[in-house]
């Protein structure tokens, strides 16, 4: 009886120390094609950084805590036009810019496989306004 007791109340913790949060970013990253293979290899770099910074914006705007255990995050993109696109050339950017801003701005300790994922990549389309909608799910 003590053991199923205890079992039920890390349970409770456990959960009580999971949460939930939805960044939203104007307008969407661009693809892969356009700016890695194509492109000097500076133009891949500044996009990146460009996002990092809209998501370290945007983790300090939700007041996300920090020093956080483990992050899992998927992301849904929201484009004007509907057209043929793949999931890749869009999660590249959105990844390495996410698991950056993450560490660097103190949220995680490192982006290791242990300690950061990068799920799914939802491509939506036609819509009004195009965005960026990230759902971080964390361990505190």
């Amino acid at each position: 009886m003590a053991a199923s007791r205890d079992r039920e109340e890390k349970g409770a913790r456990a959960a009580a120390d999971r949460s939930r949060v939805t960044l939203v970013i104007p307008g969407t990253p661009p693809s892969f094609n356009q700016i890695g293979y194509r492109s000097h290899w500076a133009v891949g770099r500044n996009e990146k950084l460009r996002w990092q910074g809209w998501i370290a914006l945007a983790l300090m705007e939700r007041e996300v805590p920090r020093r956080l255990k483990r992050v899992d995050v998927n992301a849904t993109l929201r484009f004007k036009q509907r057209r043929r696109r793949d999931e890749g050339n869009f999660r590249v950017i959105l990844e390495k810019a996410c698991g950056d801003a993450l560490v660097e701005g103190g949220w995680l300790p490192d982006d290791t496989a242990g300690l950061y994922r990068f799920g799914r990549v939802q491509l939506m389309a036609p819509v009004q306004r195009p965005e960026t909608i990230l759902i971080l799910d964390y361990v505190r």
